[in-house]
């Protein structure tokens, strides 16, 4: 949480009960969550709620009829129900059902690009206040110029580019020339803020810090520090859509080449006094693609205005629009003066639903994971597994209600599905000062105006007679901007035609004001004729 909500909703904000309950499973206490401790609660919990689990089962054949799914099978067995969640990493199941896909990150116009793809290696045997006196003591041999071996280390690191060079030196002292120690801000987490570690591991193995041309990043790592080892979060591979596709679909195995890597790495630790390195089997994949027409899109934009309105929403997430290691093809066009504005420090914390896990394509189908809805750098938050959770709990809740009442799941509401939920979620988004340059980047690389695309579908829904997503998308454009007069007049036609009169008669004021105050006389006339008529 942002400092200035921490008091009020704490440090990690306020997860839905679906995700404590997953944190209860793995006895949690701050931050850091051991595989070891939760795999056998969790199974646990499944058994008790008589959930079936099928386990490794590659998908083969998918049944539709129309817009419907009506099973798939996997191995030699053939599953059906009435609904279905896509939960990989890549939207599989909707792929194969003939759901349309963006390849990589399309969603901001770089369909061959992907984020980077993480390994996490576990350390035995040495604990967080010993890695900080070799973080010290690295930092103090790369400020020796005698020290042969470290200076050696720091001209391979930086591709022998004196800027460079000069760059990851800086980013070893903080703004009062101080070594930049890892910090905890946990007891059970440390993040690293220097960039000792990178250069000895670049520098060491022989390769430039530099995603691309070296294949791999050793990046500032957070670490979780668990009962017997520290577990890394810090290596990074590159990627583009094709390759993060394929992993995806293979089991997310790492390649030979990433194990070589990997492995180099493991062995420079233990050279450093580590016990044992443990290279985990499964890499963290960021994104591999996602649904191309989701029913409510939940892009960045929308995020860093705090997300669908506070009424109707399911709870609040906060998250940075992370690009950790870069998205090849972004940085070549935008000029430092847009960075700066974009500030990756300011985090959207923004209101969620669950309708931008369903594809239009398909009724009885969601998809809920890295691959569903998102706009732009909407992407780079979907990938957090609490969220994907916390909007489970609500899916959950629209899908019971589907089943129950016969109804497709795309006409299942968030304000449907929040008062069934049994308790009044903390909501909580807003606005971030990085809004205007999020939405001027997504504009400009999507080439799609939010604010006038969610009218024009709003009179579109309108022109259908559909009241209930018309009044939801035009909040939408009521969202990016709270001045938008034809907005207010919209929503006021919709609610005059819903029966709702006093609501219709607020609305039509509002938009007769904001045009007055713009000058637009004539369209200013139209709404109090419309309002007159209204009462006439």
């Amino acid at each position: 949480m942002p400092a200035d909500l921490q008091s009020q909703f704490g440090v990690f904000g306020r997860p839905s009960r679906l995700y404590q309950s997953f944190l209860s499973f793995g006895r949690v206490n701050t931050i850091a969550l051991d595989r070891y401790k939760i795999a056998p609660n969790f199974s646990r919990a499944l058994a008790q709620a008589n959930i079936d689990v099928i386990d490794k089962a590659e998908l083969g054949a998918v049944q539709t009829a129309g817009n419907v799914i009506c099973g798939f099978t996997a191995g030699r067995q053939t599953y059906g129900a009435k609904q279905f969640i896509d939960a990989s990493q890549s939207g599989e199941l909707a792929a194969a059902s003939g759901v349309a896909m963006m390849q990589g990150l399309e969603a901001l116009g770089f369909p061959d690009s992907a984020l980077s793809i993480g390994l996490v290696f576990d350390l035995y045997g040495v604990d967080i206040e010993q890695l900080k006196r070799v973080e010290s003591e690295l930092i103090a041999r790369f400020f020796n110029p005698q020290d042969e071996a470290a200076q050696r280390w720091l001209t391979v690191a930086s591709g022998n580019h004196p800027e460079k060079r000069q760059y990851l030196l800086q980013s070893l002292l903080d703004y009062y020339r101080r070594p930049k120690v890892m910090y905890q801000a946990t007891p059970d987490s440390a993040d690293v803020r220097s960039l000792a570690f990178s250069i000895l591991v670049h520098g060491y193995l022989g390769y430039e810090y530099d995603l691309k041309s070296s294949g791999f990043l050793f990046d500032r790592a957070n670490i979780a520090i668990l009962d017997d080892r520290l577990s890394f979060n810090a290596l990074l591979f590159y990627a583009n859509s094709a390759t993060a596709r394929q992993l995806s679909r293979n089991g997310a195995k790492p390649t030979e080449e990433m194990q070589e890597v990997a492995q180099k790495i493991a062995t420079l630790f233990e050279k450093m006094g580590v016990e044992r390195v443990e290279i985990m089997e499964e890499l963290y994949i960021r994104n591999a693609g996602q649904i191309a027409n989701p029913i409510d899109e939940l892009s960045a934009t929308l995020m860093a205005a705090g997300g669908i309105p506070a009424e109707t929403a399911l709870g609040t997430f906060g998250y940075h629009l992370d690009d950790r290691g870069g998205i090849e093809g972004l940085d070549q066009q935008v000029d430092d003066s847009a960075w700066r504005l974009l500030d990756f420090g300011q985090m959207p914390i923004f209101n969620y639903g669950f309708r931008h896990t369903l594809p239009r394509e398909k009724q009885n189908l969601a998809v809920l994971s890295p691959a569903s809805g998102f706009g732009g750098l909407g992407t780079t938050a979907g990938r957090i597994v609490e969220f994907n959770v916390s909007v489970g709990e609500g899916l959950a809740i629209a899908i019971a209600q589907a089943i129950a009442t016969n109804r497709s799941l795309q006409t299942i509401t968030e304000s449907e599905v929040r008062q069934a939920m049994g308790y009044s979620p903390d909501v909580y988004g807003y606005r971030t000062q990085s809004f205007g340059a999020i939405s001027s980047l997504e504009r400009r690389f999507r080439g799609i105006d939010y604010e006038r695309n969610y009218l024009e579908q709003a009179q579109a829904y309108l022109d259908q007679l559909n009241y209930t997503e018309a009044a939801r998308t035009v909040s939408r454009a009521l969202t990016l901007n709270p001045r938008n007069a034809h907005a207010y007049y919209l929503r006021g036609v919709i609610q005059a035609e819903s029966g709702d009169r006093t609501q219709a008669q607020a609305d039509f004021e509002q938009a007769i004001a904001l045009y007055q105050g713009q000058g637009d006389t004539s369209a200013a006339s139209k709404a109090q004729g419309t309002l007159d008529t209204l009462w006439n």
